[in-house]
């Protein structure tokens, strides 16, 4: 019998996996897909390089990048120099790798597709299409649309959903780039890997008039940027969890003797749209309170390290994703290095939502100098009447988790 099995050998379930076999503890994988290209953009931001050092030991090829372009609803155009670089990654290599060197440490992956699973008493007894296991702790890591997580009982609701499409064009390019639409609640990104370039779009509760929206945004900006590169391409679609509130409050991603990671448990970023920092930083708490055997306490621990950041984000999302806002961020950015310093962060991975707007607020004087100092009167006068039509944001407050 596992000490613990793992259904999902993404980056988190990889990781988690690996960091169990660097405690000893015997553990085992499914994925009866791995390893895949996944719909992603693949970067992994400065701070989650330095936080998990074995990413910069794996051997797949990957992309380092120090320049990105913010694109307003108005196409204003920002080009930024970040002062950390995103890493960008093929998903398929950086989950191969990851697989490979938890494998090495003893890992026991099986590429089989699990049809159900039980609780007996103090076990778990793991059917798939191949054959029968046991283990004690099972951990669910497949994804947003996660099937441990509703054979758990932990249902998603509508609209907790982001919907993404992507494609992947044969350019080479040096730029992360980002573009904003006005009635879009989401954003175009176009991320820079070795050989190619992915394309992707996502916007919050997908409808079929949304999906048909989206596919048409997409591909006039590809023969907008890049001519003729339409033709022949493949549309990928995939959801992608819409953290909220009361994920860690209401719901349940544990109990002692299961638990749940990733994309799973809804850990992404509700406004950049990040999961791979979270996936890897959920794994690293887990690995921890299964080796202490304290699993009842996962949940409080995420809470306590990086949920109160995400809920926060999601409490300031509708906030965020309005154009007025977008619009005059990108307009003082461009004339205000505080301002500036901020939207890097966000593209960097590294903004902290707990404290930014209390940042702005202290640096305002000298935001409203740069920018009255550097801006002519058109800019000045549509940036005014951005700031007025700002809709506040109903901020709730929510539960308080306790930390046994």
């Amino acid at each position: 019998m596992y000490k613990v099995a793992i259904i999902g050998a993404g980056v988190g379930g990889s990781y988690l996996s690996y960091r169990l076999a660097k405690y000893g503890l015997d553990t085992i994988i499914f994925d009866f897909r791995a390893p895949h290209e996944k719909l992603c953009g693949g970067g992994i931001s400065y701070k989650a390089l330095a936080q998990f050092p074995v990413l910069q030991e794996l051997p797949c090829p990957r992309k380092v990048v120090w320049k990105a372009a913010f694109i307003s609803p108005k196409n204003r155009t920002l080009i930024l120099e970040l002062a950390r670089p995103l890493t960008i990654f093929k998903r398929r290599d950086l989950d191969s790798s990851l697989l490979t060197r938890a494998q090495e440490l003893g890992v026991h992956f099986r590429r089989e597709k699990v049809r159900s699973f039980t609780l007996m008493g103090d076990h778990w007894k793991i059917v798939t299409d191949r054959g029968e296991y046991r283990a004690e702790k099972l951990v669910g890591a497949d994804g947003a649309l996660s099937r441990t997580r509703r054979k758990l009982q932990q249902t998603y609701q509508r609209g907790e959903l982001f919907f993404a499409l992507q494609c992947f064009l044969p350019v080479q390019e040096d730029v992360v780039t980002y573009k904003f639409f006005p009635e879009l609640q989401g954003y175009l990104w176009a991320f820079p890997r070795i050989g190619t370039l992915a394309i992707g779009i996502v916007t919050k509760d997908p409808t079929r008039e949304n999906y048909r929206d989206m596919r048409k945004k997409l591909l006039s900006f590809i023969e907008r940027y890049y001519p003729g590169k339409t033709k022949g391409i493949s549309l990928r679609g995939a959801y992608i969890p819409f953290f909220s509130a009361g994920d860690l409050s209401a719901g349940r991603i544990c109990s002692d003797s299961w638990a749940l990671i990733g994309d799973a448990a809804r850990f992404v970023d509700p406004i950049s749209g990040e999961g791979m920092y979270y996936a890897l930083s959920s794994a690293e708490i887990l690995a921890s309170c299964i080796r202490e055997n304290e699993l009842p306490l996962y949940q409080g621990l995420c809470r306590e390290g990086f949920g109160s950041n995400l809920i926060k984000a999601s409490q300031s999302f509708h906030y965020v994703y309005q154009p007025e806002f977008l619009e005059a961020m990108t307009a003082m950015a461009a004339r205000s290095a505080p301002v500036r310093r901020i939207v890097c962060e966000m593209i960097e991975g590294d903004l902290n939502y707990l404290t930014w707007k209390g940042r702005f607020r202290s640096k305002l004087v000298r935001i409203a100098a740069d920018f009255i100092l550097k801006s002519d009167m058109l800019t000045k006068r549509e940036v005014m009447g951005d700031l007025l039509k700002l809709r506040l944001p109903r901020l709730r407050p929510y539960p308080k988790v306790k930390i046994s």
